[in-house]
């Protein structure tokens, strides 16, 4: 990779920042944070390792409010709005249900676990029953992306794979397929499965459309050197200088490619 220039942020502790970790509020989405998030260029990665969450349900739903990412030739826009206005009034609702500004803003966890359980319970069904009611639109596939990460917050894993693989396989070709393709690999790395969670995140980097497929390809790296394949994730690394030359790389992915590369 002579010639390059490849930009690396000053180090950090690991435990502080780790590439995949999730946010536990999510806010509502506007137009203007998908913008930036779309136009920030290096800052996207550095933004995206802290809030990936956050980031999850701004791209998403703007998706959604903007009219979509063109999922599917959609014959009728009243069916199109029917979806959205469903979607949109379910969020808001849930929201409130939990504590939080319908509006926008982080969602605060209930101070009665029970309430909580409820809570989410109840919105996972109905934001699957939106989803199966609308399947084709936009909004379905990120009612399933809003289904599985209630499912996910209530411990019901098996099912949130099922979700997020819903809405990645029906948003063929959209940010909404890399962003299914991010909940899945963020299971199997709960579960340990490193070498399901890189597939997963190369899925998510091999979106044109999805603006974080660098930060994916660091957290493939990552994967396949903790799943023991040093190879692939030489290669992986590989591709992301060669792909994105100017992302900056967390300290811990580039240390570890050192330490790969050394040990060839």
């Amino acid at each position: 990779m002579a010639g390059r220039s490849f930009r690396i942020r000053p180090p950090i502790d690991m435990k502080d920042r780790p590439l995949a970790r999730r946010s536990k509020q999510v806010p509502s989405p506007t137009s203007e944070t998908l913008r930036e998030i779309e136009e920030s260029g290096d800052r996207v990665a550095e933004w995206a390792s802290e809030n990936a969450t956050m980031i999850l349900g701004v791209i998403a739903a703007i998706l959604v409010i903007a009219g979509g990412a063109g999922l599917y030739v959609q014959g009728k826009q009243n069916t199109r709005d029917e979806a959205a206005d469903a979607l949109a009034i379910a969020t808001s609702q849930f929201r409130t249900a939990m504590g939080a500004d319908p509006i926008g803003g982080p969602i605060p966890e209930p101070a009665n676990p029970e309430v909580a359980t409820r809570t989410r319970s109840e919105y996972a069904e109905r934001f699957a029953s939106i989803a199966a009611e609308h399947a084709g639109t936009t909004a379905a596939a990120v009612a399933w992306l809003e289904t599985g990460q209630l499912q996910t917050q209530l411990g019901r894993l098996e099912a949130a794979a099922e979700s997020f693989g819903r809405a990645r396989d029906e948003a063929k070709g959209s940010a909404i397929e890399a962003l299914g393709s991010v909940r899945l690999a963020g299971l199997a790395e709960g579960r340990e499965d490193f070498a399901v969670a890189a597939g997963s995140y190369e899925r998510a980097a091999a979106v044109a459309a999805y603006p974080l497929r660098a930060n994916a390809l660091g957290d493939a790296t990552r994967c396949w050197a903790a799943s023991g394949d040093t190879e692939k994730a030489l290669a992986t690394f590989d591709r992301l200088e060669g792909e994105f030359p100017d992302a900056n790389v967390p300290p811990q992915v580039a240390a570890l490619i050192a330490e790969l590369r050394s040990g060839r």
